[in-house]
């Protein structure tokens, strides 16, 4: 670690720096470890498990590895050209979609490495599109189109099961203050006790398929009729129109940004206080959610076929074409290949440049966004019925046949176990 490295008088220096600069800022840091940028304040990062001043990670990344220490935090600049990812940059998870508001898809967690067995099966009364969240307990929640959404514990007892007015294709974010929030066909957003009970119901301005996202000061950032965003006991505090309903999560951009994709073919960047600080035309309309690599690039999908690499101020570095929609949301490895899978059956990654790595053929559409674990794993579902690992070389390491489609994004828990959603209507639980 960079921190073991450094040597007493460095640790002393740094350790000074530290906390004369947090002195000046109002808000402490959380004394017990982080997981996630959100659950820092001011302009800290989650970095080696504390919560970190900007500067002094710089600083001590470019004094242990000879780096510039422009790589945290920063976008490449006016010329298009990204920064190179850290080889030993941090894995932050928090429980909501994707692992976290930046959409990574990388986990602190590690998943089968051989086939794993069946440890359970929960069966709900219709298809699951949502994925699954694991709490800080274990629990895992899911909803499912038979309008109910299901707390399961580890061992794969139901917990509670809530049941709503219609159907749930939002996976669910838990907020600041540990209300499990999530998204309803019925045109609300619903925040529940981490017992069952209901806390709050917000009606928006149509139904509510994209996933919550909670930013480092508790707001909750959702797709509905444009973007909202809520306070954590659900009062609205703006909303941004579009011209279609979003069904793409929000993403939360190093650089104060809040990133969604419009149906009618547009990536929008929202400042925090709701106004538009870009529109990127993206040539076709945008189903998934964007992501945000360690270098400030943000990557999405179109129907168009294509995964785009945006910059920071909104223009387009690169376009790559599969032959097919791209739906997934985009998750990003350690070494920063893009993973993302296509309605033509393949998973791609892609190299930071736009090039291509490597191709996974599948026997059906990938709506699926892929999942990674913290040695490099991919975990991903097809239309095929079965769920795919795969090596960060692009070797199929094993595949399960879940029965039927799997549209839901996989989730990995601390114990290894690998839960996902399927049109069986099931919630799957597999361990080595």
């Amino acid at each position: 670690m960079i921190w073991q490295k450094a040597s007493f008088g460095s640790r002393f220096v740094l350790g000074a720096l530290a906390l004369l600069l947090g002195c000046g800022h109002a808000s402490p840091q959380p004394a017990s470890p982080c997981m996630s940028d959100s659950e820092c304040r001011a302009d800290r990062i989650c970095h080696e498990g504390r919560c970190r001043f900007i500067e002094e990670v710089r600083t001590e990344l470019a004094q242990s590895n000879g780096t510039s220490s422009q790589a945290v935090g920063d976008d490449a600049g006016a010329t298009g050209t990204a920064t190179p990812p850290l080889a030993h940059a941090p894995i932050n998870e928090a429980p909501m979609f994707m692992g976290g508001p930046l959409h990574r898809g990388m986990s602190v967690h590690l998943g089968p490495v051989n086939e794993p067995t069946r440890r359970f099966r929960v069966a709900t009364g219709a298809r699951i599109f949502a994925s699954p969240t694991v709490g800080p307990d274990g629990t895992v929640y899911l909803g499912s189109l038979d309008r109910t959404l299901l707390a399961v514990a580890p061992d794969g007892t139901l917990r509670w099961r809530y049941t709503a007015p219609d159907k749930f294709r939002s996976s669910v974010a838990i907020g600041s203050d540990g209300s499990i929030v999530v998204g309803c066909d019925d045109s609300s957003v619903i925040a529940l006790a981490p017992t069952g009970q209901l806390r709050w119901r917000r009606t928006v301005g149509a139904q509510v398929e994209s996933s919550p996202t909670v930013g480092s000061d508790g707001t909750i950032y959702v797709g509905a009729d444009g973007v909202y965003a809520l306070d954590p006991h659900g009062n609205v505090l703006w909303h941004t129109a579009t011209a279609g309903r979003v069904t793409s999560s929000p993403a939360i951009h190093p650089q104060g940004l809040i990133l969604v994709g419009t149906p009618d073919g547009k990536l929008l960047a929202l400042h925090t206080n709701g106004s538009v600080a870009w529109d990127l035309a993206a040539g076709a309309s945008i189903e998934g959610s964007a992501s945000i690599a360690q270098d400030g690039t943000i990557y999405v999908g179109t129907d168009r076929g294509e995964v785009l690499a945006v910059a920071v101020d909104g223009t387009v570095r690169w376009r790559y074409a599969t032959q097919a929609d791209v739906r997934a949301t985009p998750a990003i490895a350690r070494d920063g290949s893009i993973i993302v899978g296509s309605y033509d059956n393949q998973l791609y990654a892609l190299n930071a440049d736009g090039t291509l790595k490597w191709r996974v053929q599948t026997s059906g559409r990938i709506r699926a966004s892929a999942r990674i674990d913290r040695e490099g794993r991919i975990y991903v579902g097809s239309q095929d019925d079965f769920l795919y690992a795969i090596d960060p070389a692009g070797q199929t390491l094993w595949r399960i046949n879940v029965g039927q489609d799997v549209d839901s994004t996989a989730a990995l828990a601390q114990d290894g176990t690998l839960y996902v959603g399927a049109d069986d209507g099931a919630l799957h639980a597999f361990h080595q």
